[in-house]
């Protein structure tokens, strides 16, 4: 097969994929931008759910749990969220990870207020990033969406390569030429300069979406071994008194001094309760260090420290917060944002460029 055959296949299948999930990823771009101030924008929007007035204590998370239980019966606490400055609230999801969101004071207990995650801008702009608002399938989409646009980056850069070596051209836009070639430059031009970047976060989308894959390829690939199971609680001393949720958490702060972010609630007879930590080294917003107990006796069942994890686990365990772009703090985040509206310019220039090239064949 001859180069000129070769570069036109290529060039087909930049074009042709580019037109087919081009939206898509305008789509995910733009919401992806915006999700990456999603804590300061809802600060600003919901001050009233959002923020409190700091005191001297707090009141027990197991008081604001029974008050929310109390005042919802017909919902079931799913996830905790612990307050990670002396201002924000308790937040307490019910059902599932994206259904009812209630806030709660952690200074006197009271309920703050509740909504739909779905009826706020912000939560109806998560969904539609991380699933399309069609669950699983929006997922698996999406998934598939961000291996082709791995694909498309990889073929923009073969198109790019120039074949008489000489690179500078297409880092440049002759700004004094026609509108057509000035269109041109912005598309080959933006494209190398976000290529690195829309590959990295392209590829640590693929594996937030297809993660039991990836991490067994990760692990695979570094000869680690994988995550322990999750243990399991025994049902069979359901008829003891239940343990404080607080005095587990002052056993999970003394076995993993880290500040605790997440506490899963057990939904299932024999599921554990788990409290999550972060440790000041971790780039991982959340954390990755789990202490999972027994949710009937409070028994320490299973403890997971990520400084002490294996490669392959640290590894998997960077990629979120890559993907997030919190990395490198401040400057990355809104380097992020100007990667997400780089699907909009490319799609936009691209397209004007095929519907030039198809009046031109009419």
């Amino acid at each position: 097969m001859s180069a000129v055959t070769t570069r036109k296949i290529v060039f087909q299948l930049h074009l042709y994929t580019g037109l087919a999930i081009g939206l898509l990823l305008i789509l995910s771009g733009l919401t992806g931008s915006i999700l990456v101030f999603r804590e300061e924008i809802e600060a600003l929007v919901y001050p009233e759910l959002m923020n409190t007035i700091p005191r001297d204590e707090r009141v027990s998370l197991q008081a604001a749990l029974e008050t929310v239980q109390h005042a919802y019966p017909e919902d079931k606490p799913f996830f905790i969220r612990m307050p990670r400055t002396p201002e924000q609230a308790y937040l307490i999801k019910m059902n599932n990870a994206h259904d009812l969101f209630i806030y709660v004071d952690p200074y006197n207990g009271m309920i703050l207020g509740e909504h739909q995650q779905k009826d706020t801008f912000t939560g109806w702009i998560a969904l539609l990033h991380t699933e399309l608002l069609n669950g699983e399938r929006g997922e698996i989409i999406l998934g598939i969406s961000a291996l082709l646009l791995i694909g498309m980056s990889i073929t923009g850069l073969i198109l790019w390569w120039p074949r008489n070596r000489k690179f500078s051209p297409g880092f440049k836009i002759q700004w004094a030429a026609q509108w057509k070639r000035i269109n041109f430059d912005i598309h080959r031009a933006s494209g190398i300069y976000a290529v690195f970047f829309i590959l990295l976060i392209a590829s640590t989308g693929t594996s937030l979406v297809f993660n039991k894959t990836v991490i067994n390829l990760i692990n695979a690939i570094t000869q680690s071994p994988p995550r322990a199971a999750p243990p399991l609680s025994d049902p069979r001393q359901a008829q003891m008194p239940r343990p404080a949720l607080d005095m587990m958490l002052h056993q999970a702060d003394y076995i993993l001094p880290a500040s605790t972010t997440w506490i899963n609630l057990p939904q299932k007879p024999t599921a554990p309760l788990v409290v999550r930590k972060k440790f000041v080294q971790e780039f991982h917003p959340n954390g990755r260090n789990f202490v999972y107990f027994d949710q009937y006796s409070g028994k320490v069942l299973q403890v997971e420290n990520a400084l002490k994890a294996s490669l392959g686990t640290r590894i998997f365990n960077t990629l979120y917060p890559i993907h997030i772009g919190v990395i490198g703090g401040t400057p990355t985040r809104f380097l992020q944002v100007i990667i997400g509206l780089s699907p909009l310019i490319l799609f936009t220039t691209g397209y004007i460029m095929w519907w030039n090239r198809r009046k031109a064949k009419q």
